[in-house]
């Protein structure tokens, strides 16, 4: 059989589109379909597809109140939670990035970090208008190439929401990704993050 001849749904989803899945049907408990198609930014039929590999993966369950994580897509959720602990909303106007931004923290993986170009590559790939990676170390966030402070300009933000909220441990990388909507921000950040995991 031959790509052309190929008749079924082609997977219009992302790996980013199943991270994200994983992390609302855990916070929520349970979602259906439209709601987790609104939630990802998703058709019909898109999701529907997203839906059915989840569950012959064996992440997921249907039940009547929507899709539910299994064991394995707990112990998933868990494994990716460890690795990606903290991801929110940020202000980064302060830094010029555009209306929204998203910061992940990528716990212990400034060694995996060369010049952050990956990570700006990746984000822009899913609809972000670019990302910045930055590693914390010695207490300061820093950039990856040079080792520059971020703080030493004096502007406090993003950088404060950083340490007092994500509390990034010595050798923790950041990506910060920008959009004109907060979607597209987050799966930039997201997936800029799936670079370093």
């Amino acid at each position: 059989m031959t790509a052309a001849d190929y008749k079924g749904p082609r997977a219009a989803f992302l790996e980013v589109h199943v991270l994200k899945a994983i992390f609302e049907i855990s916070k929520l408990g349970s979602v259906g379909r439209g709601r987790l198609g609104t939630l990802l930014n998703l058709g019909q039929g898109e999701v529907r597809t997203l839906i059915k590999r989840l569950k012959d993966r064996g992440l997921i369950r249907i039940e009547a109140s929507g899709c539910v994580l299994t064991q394995k897509g707990r112990r998933e959720y868990s494994a990716i939670s460890h690795s990606l602990p903290w991801v929110s909303l940020v202000d980064g106007r302060a830094l010029g990035m555009g209306k929204y931004s998203y910061a992940v923290l990528i716990r212990g993986k400034t060694g995996k970090v060369k010049k952050g170009l990956e990570q700006r590559d990746a984000s822009i790939k899913v609809g972000a208008s670019g990302a910045i990676t930055v590693v914390y170390s010695s207490g300061r966030f820093r950039f990856p190439d040079d080792r520059t402070d971020c703080e030493k300009s004096g502007k406090t933000e993003p950088w404060e929401t950083l340490r007092s909220v994500a509390r990034p441990r010595e050798n923790d990388a950041f990506v910060i990704s920008f959009a004109s909507n907060s979607i597209f921000a987050e799966y930039g950040a997201l997936s800029a993050a799936l670079t370093l995991v």
